[in-house]
């Protein structure tokens, strides 16, 4: 007696609708959470514009201790701090941010960067090349703030005076 095999059996039709609407469904659910679990811009640093009347105000702060630089009322570190004290008030109008009291981490860890993400690193590589590195405004400002933290103790003091007062008319220009 001959035993015949028996024809394939063929998958139904419902299981393949059933795989499908799970690949769907796992589809939606990774979109979702990729959209859900998006960085959090609601406490990112804003751009507030500024009137040309004041910015030409803050132009004139710089100005002002520029002159009395050299007039000689103050040192290469009295200039720094004016200039640093100057830019986080301005940096703070433009970002509405409490900054005048924020430590230069803090205004770095703020500040979305276009360098390196972690903030040590960052310090590191702009007090290697004594100039800022980022191109983020705020960060500009917070690098900048690093560089006038170093001691004042330069070979060339009227460079790096007026290598600081060219910088910080620069931020306040073109932010």
């Amino acid at each position: 007696m001959s035993v015949q095999p028996a024809p394939p059996v063929l998958m139904p039709a419902w299981l393949l609708v059933i795989a499908v609407v799970g690949l769907m469904i796992v589809a939606a659910w990774l979109a979702r959470t990729l959209l859900v679990t998006r960085r959090d811009v609601s406490t990112e640093v804003g751009d507030i514009p500024m009137a040309p009347g004041e910015r030409r105000q803050w132009a004139d702060r710089i100005e002002g201790v520029a002159s009395r630089w050299r007039s000689g009322e103050l040192d290469l570190r009295a200039l720094h701090l004016e200039l640093a004290a100057l830019m986080r008030g301005f940096a703070e109008a433009r970002s509405g941010q409490e900054i005048t009291t924020a430590t230069v981490t803090e205004i770095l860890a703020m500040a979305d960067t276009t360098g390196p993400s972690s903030v040590t690193q960052r310090l590191s590589q702009v007090r290697r090349a004594r100039r800022p590195l980022d191109d983020n405004p705020l960060g500009h400002v917070g690098e900048l703030l690093a560089i006038w933290e170093q001691p004042s103790f330069d070979r060339e003091p009227e460079a790096a005076a007026q290598e600081a007062l060219d910088r910080a008319e620069e931020v306040v220009n073109r932010w």
